[in-house]
């Protein structure tokens, strides 16, 4: 509907023809020293002589807009490019499209689409979405679901929050038999082996498939990478990066001891770093495979990035922050916080979350700047602010002063983890009647800016490529 316009705003207007005279209210009168000669010479060669300067201001105005259009959109790329964020709301956003689907489902951001991953009848389907409508682009399918008398299968498509970029990688895992290895051999005779399958984010195309074997205990993308972690029968762990098209080995570790039967191997792989967790403590440069620590069993450590740096914690020497060597720099009062996302825009603050309280220290020096005490949990850092959530309540710590800003009660329990687009501090939260509301706050001053209610059941709330969505019993919800 085009906008409803007043009259009382409109006002009648004369046009008069050449040469014509206008009413005699609106005509000038005589010069002071007696002529008759109209005024309008004087008019005309005015603008004949400042016309330039119009028009110089003209194209200064669209000169400027334009360069704020486009740190607009640079700003807006920046926010989008880190996961945990969305693009700014100038506005309470609206419901643009809605998508049926399971709670299986996955949804990530590759090539400027949404992919949405999960089983569809038969299938495990991708399917590449429209961000502003919805409408799919094309469609994949990867292995069949597993029916009964099977266990196992399924479809992962590593990603961060962030765009994964032009090329799609997803790890196929075919159903097995409950009691055989899924090649007609007792389990455990032969390694069951995983197919990886590269396609392109603009088309669906495959670029590239090829397979590993051993049991995935973690799956990561590195840029035009994947990470695979796996564990087999021997109970060791292995790491291998490898090409996401070609499936060539760019480096490989084994874990120092096999895992114990009482503990299960975690690996986390961050940009720089990846991290395992096992019976030996061990961090690894991401590019190269480096070990840069490694600490046995019996040492009891555990590891935590912060960018290119670690801290490595036990309870025979307390925390120790390392640098991107692997060399340890000085004592830290415990583990870094655990953030949802980081813009980077305080890496010169080492964030220490102790429980009751936050511990800011200065990243070069180790030096304590200073302390907040908190229930809220840190969540992520966006413009120098940490947004804080815990049971019905956000927050914002000033992480130039170590000031809690504020902190609000959202009038129902948190779902997931607030989001921020830059401006404001994004939360979902349900009432007792299971309905959801967004709700968003200034994040400087905590000032409720809009809040927009949500008619199906929620599960979760994301951000995709920059991209609000909500996850719901019935499928998929893409706000903007």
């Amino acid at each position: 509907m085009g906008p409803a316009w007043s009259t009382r705003t409109m006002q009648d207007v004369e046009l008069a023809e050449d040469g014509a005279r206008g009413p005699a209210a609106a005509r000038p009168g005589p010069a002071e020293d007696g002529s008759e000669g109209p005024s309008t010479i004087g008019l005309w060669a005015a603008l004949r002589r400042w016309w330039p300067v119009a028009v110089i201001v003209a194209l200064a105005v669209t000169a400027a807009s334009v360069a704020s259009d486009r740190r607009d959109a640079a700003r807006s790329d920046r926010i989008a490019a880190v996961a945990g964020l969305i693009r700014p709301l100038s506005t309470a956003p609206s419901v643009l499209w809605r998508a049926g689907g399971s709670a299986e489902d996955d949804v990530l951001a590759a090539g400027g689409a949404l992919v949405v991953v999960g089983p569809r009848q038969d299938e495990w389907r991708a399917t590449s979405l429209e961000p502003a409508t919805g409408a799919a682009r094309w469609s994949r399918d990867f292995a069949p679901v597993a029916l009964s008398g099977t266990e196992g299968g399924g479809v992962q498509c590593p990603h961060t929050g962030a765009d994964v970029g032009v090329v799609l990688v997803c790890v196929v895992s075919n159903p097995r038999p409950a009691y055989t290895d899924g090649n007609g051999a007792s389990r455990g005779t032969h390694p069951v082996t995983h197919q990886v399958v590269a396609v392109g984010a603009a088309d669906g195309a495959v670029l590239g498939q090829w397979t590993f074997a051993g049991t995935p205990i973690a799956l990561a993308r590195a840029r035009d990478d994947i990470v695979i972690a796996t564990t087999g029968a021997d109970l060791f762990v292995e790491i291998t990066r490898r090409r996401a098209v070609t499936g060539e080995v760019v480096w490989q570790h084994r874990s120092g001891e096999a895992q114990t039967t009482a503990g299960v191997a975690r690996v986390e792989v961050r940009p720089r770093l990846v991290l395992l967790r096992s019976a030996t403590s061990t961090v690894l440069d991401a590019a190269t495979g480096t070990v840069l620590f490694s600490e046995p069993s019996l040492s009891y450590v555990l590891t935590a990035a912060v960018g290119d740096q670690f801290v490595a914690w036990s309870v025979a020497h307390s925390g120790m922050l390392h640098d991107a060597t692997g060399a340890p720099r000085f004592a830290v009062p415990g583990f870094p916080a655990d953030q949802l996302a980081n813009d980077g825009s305080a890496t010169d603050i080492l964030v220490i979350d102790e429980g009751r309280s936050i511990v800011g220290d200065e990243a070069a020096t180790g030096r304590q700047l200073w302390s907040a005490v908190t229930a809220l949990d840190p969540v992520l850092t966006v413009d120098r602010q940490l947004v804080l959530a815990g049971g019905s309540r956000v927050g914002v710590l000033d992480l130039q002063t170590g000031a809690v800003a504020w902190s609000r009660d959202v009038g129902g329990s948190l779902v997931g983890q607030p989001l921020s687009d830059g401006a404001l501090a994004v939360a979902m939260a349900t009432t007792v009647d299971g309905s959801a509301q967004i709700e968003a706050f200034g994040l400087r001053d905590g000032i409720p800016y809009w809040s927009l209610a949500m008619p199906d059941v929620a599960l979760s709330m994301s951000a995709q490529g920059g991209h609000l969505l909500v996850h719901t019993v019935n499928g998929l919800v893409a706000l903007g």
